[in-house]
């Protein structure tokens, strides 16, 4: 009795279950398979196929069963994704023999479950393709589909793929529809002093700064505090004309001299407590006391102590801080989405999650011609003075847009300027659309024209989906600009 060892065991009984399975035979498919306006006869060689080299034998016919000559026929041939094992693809060569005949050559690289796509062109006919499957060592081979192909630019852009296969890869589906959109616009911006709350304070009149009060910029200042002592010559002058108006009061025109004199002293500055403490005294002052217009901080102090002031010389500027500016740069794109009135949020780059509110108040009209950006002016409280002057800040504005068509922004796939997607036509069918979009609203983007409300399209291993179709042919545009 013949022993087999083990270590053979294994084998042997792999090559007698293909001698089993190679004896099964399939039932063959029809002789002639209408293909667009082609007739096609295919036959398998060897049957059962094998791991190696294989020939299909084609027959091309038209209508009216005359052979086919001068036709480009082309296949290709691949096997899905299993587990940690890649997709194997890969293409035949095809030759013409004459009298319609075309032997295609192949190689299989395993045994199993293959997909194999004839694809035919001839001068005067449409496109046609027909894909088989065969699964060496099984005898004989199964029609998949056949009909017209999607080979010219002209035609429908039809990828083909089994609902096993799109499950086995990972494809999933989602609508487009109707759905309320927003635009997240950020942008860097730098704080500034709001101009509305910034007050100088000026001379009108010729004096010396005999003391300073407040003496350094930064400081805090409250509304009506004394800012610096002056001696002035000129308002000397002024207010002794205004007591000699008053003492010849009763003469003529002495009156009309009175209201001179007082308005050219309010003109200068002076309040009206400081002329009715003139009018009882009775004793011109030289030395006088500015006060602060408002209550803010010293932003600028242009004057120190023995300094001569000279009429229309800014002394002081002065700014409320409880509010302020934000700047922000923002993309020429973004330029007709935000407007004035809108809501926004800022945030320190160096304070975590934590955001202010604020308003957009102000779009410039003129873009900067350096960096093509368009400035944004911003308004944000500052009731604690975290804000200074000068800071970097995050700016993020939200534009609603209301319920526009729209695709999931990862259904895109990019080629140079255009957007495809891969739009669902039936079962085992999906066709690459081209996509024209508009707004780019974060998840979702709007669709201006390439598909319909109600389509579903591949969100999922579109990256497999557009390598399959360009290995088709059925993106005529990938890749151009």
């Amino acid at each position: 009795m013949l022993v087999v060892p083990f270590r053979w065991r294994w084998p042997c009984f792999i090559a007698a279950l293909a001698l089993v399975a190679g004896g099964c035979t399939r039932s063959k498919p029809p002789e002639g398979l209408h293909a667009g306006d082609f007739v096609v006869r295919i036959a398998i060689d060897p049957d059962p196929p094998r791991a190696g080299e294989n020939v299909l034998h084609v027959d091309v016919r038209d209508s009216q069963d005359k052979p086919v000559d001068g036709a480009r026929v082309a296949l290709v041939y691949d096997m899905p994704a299993m587990g940690a094992m890649p997709e194997m693809k890969g293409n035949g060569d095809s030759k013409p023999l004459g009298g319609g005949k075309y032997d295609v050559s192949y190689g299989l690289a395993m045994l199993g479950d293959w997909y194999v796509t004839v694809g035919i062109e001839a001068p005067g006919h449409a496109p046609a393709e027909v894909k088989l499957k065969v699964s060496p060592p099984r005898n004989g081979y199964t029609v998949q589909s056949h009909g017209g192909g999607s080979v010219r630019e002209s035609g429908p852009h039809m990828l083909e793929m089994t609902p096993e296969r799109q499950q086995l890869i990972g494809v999933v589906y989602a609508k487009v529809a109707r759905r309320p959109l927003s635009l997240s616009l950020r942008a860097p911006g730098r704080v500034e002093v709001d101009e509305t709350q910034v007050g100088d304070v000026v001379l009108k009149y010729d004096a010396f700064v005999e003391k300073l009060l407040v003496d350094h910029t930064g400081q805090p200042v409250k509304e009506g505090q004394p800012l610096l002592v002056l001696y002035s010559p000129d308002l000397l002058s002024a207010q002794q004309d205004y007591l000699v108006a008053l003492r010849s009061q009763g003469a003529g025109g002495s009156e009309q001299l009175v209201r001179a004199a007082e308005e050219r002293l309010r003109v200068w500055g002076l309040s009206s407590a400081q002329i009715a403490a003139l009018r009882s005294g009775g004793r011109a002052e030289p030395r006088v006391t500015i006060h602060s217009p408002r209550a803010g901080v010293v932003l600028e102090k242009n004057v120190v102590a023995g300094t001569r002031a000279m009429p229309g010389m800014v002394l002081y500027r002065i700014g409320n801080l409880g509010r302020i500016w934000v700047i922000a740069e923002l993309f020429e794109s973004d330029a007709p989405y935000v407007q004035s009135g809108q809501p926004a949020t800022m945030k320190l780059p160096w304070a975590g999650d934590a955001t202010w509110k604020g308003t957009v108040q102000f779009v410039y009209p003129t873009v900067e011609e350096r960096t093509r950006s368009v400035r944004a002016r911003l308004s944000f409280p500052n009731a604690r003075f975290a804000f200074k002057p000068g800071m970097f800040v995050d700016v993020h504005v939200e534009v609603p847009l209301g319920n526009r068509l729209a695709v999931p922004d990862n259904a895109l796939l990019a080629s140079g300027e255009h957007r495809y997607a891969f739009v669902k036509r039936g079962e085992g069918q999906l066709q690459a659309m081209e996509v024209r979009v508009g707004a780019l609203a974060g998840d979702y983007d709007e669709v201006l024209a390439g598909v319909d409300e109600g389509d579903e399209v591949a969100t999922q291993a579109t990256f497999l989906l557009s390598s399959e179709a360009q290995l088709r042919g059925v993106l005529p545009r990938w890749g151009q600009p």
